[in-house]
Parts: structure tokens; sequence; C-alpha cells
């Protein structure tokens, strides 16, 4: 490579850390303390509101790194073609990410599916939010201002990915049990999306890429001669 992408870089190190990391942490983290709060309803009312304070944050993340992988996709296209080896883990990234997206926005619906079932119902939370229901006391000036231009955004994400959800062919209860088994896939993809990663930096050494451009020429050479 012969400039610098550190941006592109950063974007698509750091938002592959954040997703990874996010979705692991409330696998291992998040769900299992949600699981000391007692009952059933309890637990799911508690993962649901940590899911959905979370996902906002996950989603810049994925798109912080679909942007940086992008740009440096483009900027490393040639090698791609012609160093041999490269290709395959090009394309191995991009179906895994693919993967990933698709589990984590099914995730949401579904996670959305359960979080209006046991959430919603409870006094003092909206409809289509987690946010809790503006009261009449609200602090006057510029901050009540922005935090109701805040919450009446969150409002309509919320009824956005609700009316989505609502139109899932499925219950509140089988919902549930396909979301703890996407809750094990979308870390499962992006942890092997930051081996795959791993890999592609490793083969950025001059001496993988001289070897890849040598059996590449190899290749073509052969291909020409028969």
């Amino acid at each position: 490579m012969s400039t610098r992408n550190t941006v592109l870089h950063a974007m698509h190190d750091v938002g592959l850390a954040a997703w990874f990391g996010g979705s692991l942490f409330g696998l291992a983290g998040l769900n299992a303390a949600a699981e000391e709060a007692g009952d059933r309803r309890t637990a799911d009312r508690v993962s649901s509101i940590g899911w959905a304070k979370w996902s906002p944050v996950n989603a810049l993340a994925i798109g912080a790194h679909v942007v940086g992988g992008a740009g440096l996709l483009a900027e490393n296209r040639k090698r791609a073609v012609a160093q041999k080896g490269h290709a395959g883990t090009v394309n191995a990234k991009l179906a895994l990410t693919a993967a990933a997206i698709a589990a984590s926005a099914y995730t949401r619906l579904v996670g959305k599916k359960v979080e209006d079932a046991v959430v919603h119902q409870a006094g003092g939370v909206s409809s289509s939010t987690t946010s809790p229901v503006p009261s009449g006391t609200a602090k006057q000036g510029g901050d009540s201002s922005l935090g109701e231009s805040v919450r009446e955004a969150d409002k309509r994400v919320g009824q956005t990915v609700s009316a989505a959800a609502e139109q899932l062919p499925v219950d509140a209860a089988r919902a549930n049990r396909q979301l703890h088994a996407l809750q094990y896939a979308v870390p499962a993809l992006t942890g092997a999306l930051v081996v795959l990663s791993a890999q592609a930096s490793e083969q950025q050494r001059p001496g993988d890429q001289l070897r890849g451009f040598a059996r590449r020429a190899g290749e073509v050479v052969s291909n020409i001669a028969a």
C-alpha cells in the first residue's frame, strides 16, 4: 500500500470491535445479570431494555465498520486481484459481513417483538420506545426542547421497528426462543470477522504480497502455456 488509510482502518476496526464486543457483553453479561432478577418476565424486561438502549450504538458501529471496510476494499482492489489468496479472504469477509448484518437486523426485529410484549405493557413507558413518558413537570428551556426532540425521534424509530416486528410470522414466545439463539449467532459471526481481519492484515506483509503476486503470475503463465 503506497498511502495511509488511518481513518478507514480506524472506522473498520473500531466499528467491528464495538459490534463484536457489544454483542458478546449482551450475551454473557446483560442477559446473565437479568437472570438474577428472579422471575422470567422481569428478566426479559430488564434484558429487553438493555438491548434496546444498545441498539442505536450498535447501528452506528455497524455503519462505521461497513463504510471503513468499503473504503479499504476500494483502496486495495488491485491487490485483491493480483495477490493470490487475498481475494479468497476478501470474499469470505464480505460473506460473513452480510450474514452478520442480516443476523443483527433480524435479531433487532425479534427483540423488538419481545420488547413490545414484556416492556411496553408496563406503566410509565410509551408504546413505541423504552424512554420514559414525558411528564407535565418537565424543565423549561433549551434542554427541555432538546430532550423532547430526542424522545420524539426515539418514539418514531420505535414505532417503525415495532411495525416491522409486528409483521413477523411468530408469536412473542417463539420470538423469545429465536432471540436467544440469534444472540449467540451475532458474536460468533463477528468474532469470525475479527479473525479474518487479522488474516487480511497479515497478508499485507511485503513477503506475503510478493509470494501472492508470484503465485498469481505463475497461474497466468500456466494458463497461457496451456
